[in-house]
């Protein structure tokens, strides 16, 4: 009788990006580890029926996908977000989710500082004339100051925190809003715990947003939030997209209504060649990059093969999402 490797398989790797790290992690074990890329969720389960574990970087786990997975025993989730899963269909299912909440938490916060720091000194538009020949763009106010003025922080977790010494060594004065976070984690850093979000953003002379998406956040900011902004601040989204109503935000821009935006993530994604947003000189865009770095992703390839290990050995993966799950491996009671 021939015994079937354990089969790893990989939802959406892209032709782009290496995997020699997690393969040699879990080919060492005895595994198999398939890449595949699909078009549509037909072809995804097909491609996913006989994977014993998934590794997955951004596809839709839907509760279709989940319950045409007979053999799968864990999701592997690269990175830090959750919403793309169908977490209590995987759980029903038997199926542990891993993932990586403290991924990238440096690199984030750069790069919202990055994009804070770019859209005070213009950075799109005086890159645009540069590239466009001209060396001089007329008057360049209302330009701010950065150092005396205030960030605004909506939510207050690791990342949050990690801007918070970046943002006041640049002599920004930062504010916090997050009821779910207590007092005195705001005090260790010397941040001002301001308790409604409409005092946050009337306050703020940056807004910079680390909310997980959950559908009490889905379009946290729409049209009434930023009304409640200054015409002079400006918006940065390195959280989620669909965080920010983005119509409202195009509006607001369109209207100047406020200053600009820094954004790393959209509503819709890839952002498409026909948004209004890539036509604005005071908006910064980015393409859902701010987690990379070599050392950071290098890391979590590392973290994500063993994940599969540590299941296929018996052991509870480093970070469960749903650890109260009955799991279809056989894996120790946890306490």
């Amino acid at each position: 009788m021939v015994v079937r490797a354990f089969r790893a398989v990989h939802a959406d790797a892209p032709e782009t990006m290496a995997f020699d790290i997690e393969r040699g992690i879990i080919e060492a074990a005895g595994a198999e580890l398939v890449l595949t890329r699909s078009a549509n969720e037909d072809e995804l389960i097909r491609n996913l029926g006989d994977a014993d574990a998934i590794l997955v970087l951004g596809a839709h786990i839907t509760r279709r996908v989940v319950e045409s997975l007979p053999r799968c025993k864990l999701i592997v989730r690269y990175g830090v977000g959750l919403d793309t899963l169908d977490i209590p269909a995987a759980t029903e299912h038997g199926i542990v989710i891993a993932h990586f909440p403290d991924f990238c938490q440096p690199e984030v916060a750069n790069h919202a500082i990055m994009l804070l720091l770019a859209c005070a000194k213009k950075l799109t538009l005086l890159g645009r004339a540069v590239r466009d020949g001209r060396w001089r763009v007329g008057e360049l106010g209302p330009m701010r100051a950065v150092h005396g003025e205030t960030l605004g922080l909506v939510a207050f977790g690791a990342i949050a925190r990690a801007v918070v010494p970046r943002a006041q060594a640049l002599g920004l004065t930062v504010i916090a809003h997050d009821p779910y976070v207590p007092a005195e984690r705001f005090a260790e850093l010397d941040v001002e715990r301001v308790e409604s979000l409409k005092t946050l953003l009337e306050r703020s002379d940056y807004v910079s947003l680390h909310t997980p998406l959950t559908p009490a956040t889905h379009h946290l900011i729409g049209p009434e939030q930023l009304s409640w902004m200054k015409p002079t601040a400006y918006l940065i989204n390195t959280s989620r997209g669909p965080v920010v109503d983005e119509d409202a935000l195009v509006a607001a821009l369109e209207d100047g209504r406020i200053a600009g935006a820094g954004l790393d993530v959209f509503e819709h994604e890839p952002l498409t060649a026909s948004s209004p947003l890539i036509r604005m000189d005071n908006v910064v865009l980015t393409p859902h990059s701010a987690s990379y770095s070599d050392a950071a992703f290098d890391e979590m390839k590392r973290r994500a093969g063993r994940a599969v290990v540590d299941l296929m050995e018996g052991r509870w993966p480093e970070i469960v999402a749903n650890p109260r799950l009955r799991p279809r491996a056989q894996l120790p009671a946890r306490s």
